[in-house]
């Protein structure tokens, strides 16, 4: 079979560029502890079950919440906040300090091995571009350099599987479904995203799960190393500005 031509690649990045299940826990606890040091009383009205009560009211208020994960954060901090008895510049303050706390600790990232080398050397071959419900910081993290762009839910008031993400990636690079390859760890919001918008995909499977829904996907990679010699053995990577 003839190999594809290809003018664009994106990527999910957590759990695709790095693992982040371990990131996130330490950057929840980092906020916490942040703000059980700063208001103490909070303890007494801190629950999961509190914080979920939060989340729901405020998402009914605002549903673009959903999209924006950084003032979600923020507001549900300071509704916790406000119900304990802090005015209104208090727990605007404290919201987002510990909000920062949250974010120094959520970027601090071990990249899996080789993604830097491999975007590096995709990055000189073609047009690459990140695709993230989150909001991880390209540029705190170091890796912004190799990424002609970054979108995330906020940027398109989305969330993959949706297509805004991958069409306004088609629209930045300039180029069909056909062009482009989308790399992700999820099956749904990644791979399904970017089938449901006739985008090649390949599924990330570094931690070897087992594929469970309907049709599976053909290209699997199962490490950085890997995923280049898929990209390379089925697809050419047209240059920028080609």
């Amino acid at each position: 079979m003839a190999r594809k031509k290809i003018k664009l690649i994106t990527f999910d990045l957590d759990d695709t560029v790095w693992p982040n299940q371990k990131v996130i826990v330490d950057a929840e606890r980092a906020l916490w502890n942040f703000l059980l040091m700063k208001v103490p009383q909070l303890k007494n009205d801190l629950s999961e079950e509190s914080i979920n009560k939060i989340r729901v009211q405020l998402v009914e208020k605002d549903n673009s919440l959903k999209f924006d994960l950084t003032k979600f954060r923020k507001e549900v901090v300071k509704e916790l906040l406000l119900k304990i008895g802090l005015d209104e510049n208090e727990a605007i303050y404290y919201s987002n300090e510990s909000f920062n706390e949250f974010f120094k600790v959520r970027n601090k990232v071990q990249l899996y091995k080789d993604a830097k080398n491999v975007l590096g050397r995709l990055y000189r071959k073609t047009t690459i571009g990140s695709l993230s419900n989150g909001n991880a910081d390209l540029s705190i993290i170091g890796i912004d350099a190799f990424f002609d762009f970054s979108i995330n839910s906020k940027d398109v008031v989305s969330n993959k599987p949706s297509p805004p993400h991958f069409l306004k990636a088609l629209e930045l690079a300039s180029c069909y479904p056909e062009e482009a390859i989308h790399v992700g760890d999820c099956p749904v919001n990644d791979v399904g995203g970017a089938r449901n918008c006739n985008i090649n995909a390949i599924w990330f499977n570094c931690e070897k799960n087992k594929w469970d829904e309907i049709f599976p996907c053909d290209l699997q990679a199962k490490s950085w190393k890997d995923l280049y010699e898929i990209v390379s053995k089925n697809f050419i990577l047209e240059k920028k500005n080609v």
